[in-house]
């Protein structure tokens, strides 16, 4: 069974699917907290507003932190770098030109990021993905040899922006206590908007948010920005290499590599996640050391879990196919509308202007909705995918990214499908 499905090519791409399936849930229990003020607050905030409670707040926010934030938009960049192979691969069998239809859909997917980020969701990644990818077009001839070092590269250089930052540029107390005032005023503004504010109001925050994201990037080393570099890299080396062909083959080099990245990972993030705790490392200077060492810790955690998890994530599936697998998998097929359609739920249920669950619910609560959620975009999924072939955005984006030249893609022999 499991050599059926590794050496088809659908079930390939379904085993595709299915990864970003998963990464769509691990997705929206980071965005909710958005929605539900916990982002925006340090702890002691929350539990003077009354949000939620220590004892159940910290460890839960720990654990979030510790196995899902990062890792699962990490996941969907490494299958950014993994579709562009797949498109170019198969755009170049039916004689298209790989590069103008790759740059034609990256201006289509800015254009939508930056819709979906400056009118309803300001911690869109769309936007991103778009500009970053156009270093795919420079990286697609190169070797998997060439993509090892870049990545190493790319690794040595976040490390190194950081500690100069750190070192370079240290905080006085003076000069941090003023910036955290400057930025607890912007938050309590935007709580009081997202709970009692216009439709209006809320959207015309969303243009700071996306300031404020891309400004405490900089800040923090572009460490964010690295992490989708460095995976889009992998996905296109995975893409070189057919991993996705080959797991039946590889599957005990993969297990043996995530027995040894998992706890590495695992306790990278675990030090990275002390905040939620409120704890400080010992004998370590807290305003230069100690944020650099858990600003390091999340830089090369997030990544090795991230590996960790897209390993067992295919193992899981070609190995265990099942209903349940498919149904997610189903999900993926439409992840960008579905990426898309948890913003405007979202904005339906937490909004002051709609139901106001913003700030009336506890973090557990809020992920209990989130759950929700993802539930109804699986059934929807495989509701739509009865009666269409693809997602209603998806289709959109494919018509505008092929044009005239939709016609050739489509009689081309579908080696691989994307």
């Amino acid at each position: 069974m499991n050599s059926i499905i590794n050496s088809n090519p659908t079930n390939r791409v379904a085993t595709i699917d299915f990864i970003r399936g998963i990464a769509l849930l691990g997705i929206l229990f980071i965005n909710v907290q958005t929605y539900a003020l916990f982002a925006f607050l340090r702890p002691q905030q929350v539990y003077t507003l009354g949000l939620d409670r220590p004892d159940s707040y910290a460890p839960t926010q720990f654990f979030i932190h510790l196995l899902v934030k990062g890792q699962f938009y990490t996941i969907y960049s490494f299958l950014f770098g993994l579709g562009f192979y797949l498109m170019s691969e198969k755009n170049t069998h039916a004689g298209l030109n790989t590069n103008r239809l790759f740059k034609r859909r990256l201006w289509i997917l800015l254009a939508l990021g930056l819709l979906h980020a400056f009118i309803f969701w300001f911690g869109d990644v769309l936007h991103k993905y778009a500009l970053l990818g156009f270093t795919l077009l420079y990286f697609r001839k190169k070797s998997v040899a060439v993509l090892g070092k870049w990545i190493i590269g790319l690794a040595v250089s976040g490390i190194v922006i950081q500690i100069v930052q750190a070192l370079a540029f240290p905080s006085t107390p003076a000069a941090l206590a003023a910036g955290q005032k400057q930025f607890d005023a912007v938050v309590m503004q935007v709580v009081a908007t997202w709970q009692h504010g216009s439709v209006w109001e809320v959207m015309s925050l969303q243009s700071l948010g996306v300031a404020m994201l891309h400004v405490m990037a900089f800040q923090h080393g572009l460490a964010g920005y690295l992490h989708y570099e460095i995976m889009f890299l992998l996905g296109l080396m995975a893409g070189k290499l057919h991993l996705f062909n080959r797991l039946t083959e590889v599957k005990n080099q993969f297990l043996r590599m995530a027995f040894l990245l998992f706890p590495m990972g695992l306790i990278l993030k675990g030090i990275a996640g002390l905040p939620v705790f409120e704890v400080h490392l010992p004998n370590i200077n807290q305003l230069t050391y100690e944020p650099l060492i858990i600003s390091l810790a999340d830089f090369l955690g997030t990544p090795l879990l991230t590996v960790v998890y897209l390993i067992e994530i295919s193992l899981i599936f070609t190995r265990y196919p099942s209903r349940i697998t498919g149904w997610i998998a189903n999900a993926g097929r439409l992840g960008l509308t579905n990426y898309l359609m948890q913003t405007l739920l979202c904005m339906g249920l937490f909004y002051g202007y709609s139901l106001g669950f913003s700030g009336r619910l506890t973090l557990l609560e809020s992920l209990g909705v989130a759950v929700a959620i993802y539930v109804f975009q699986i059934v929807y999924s495989n509701l739509w995918l009865m009666y269409y072939r693809q997602g209603p955005l998806e289709w959109l984006w494919r018509k505008l990214t092929y044009g005239k030249e939709r016609a050739k893609a489509i009689s081309s022999p579908d080696l691989i499908k994307y």
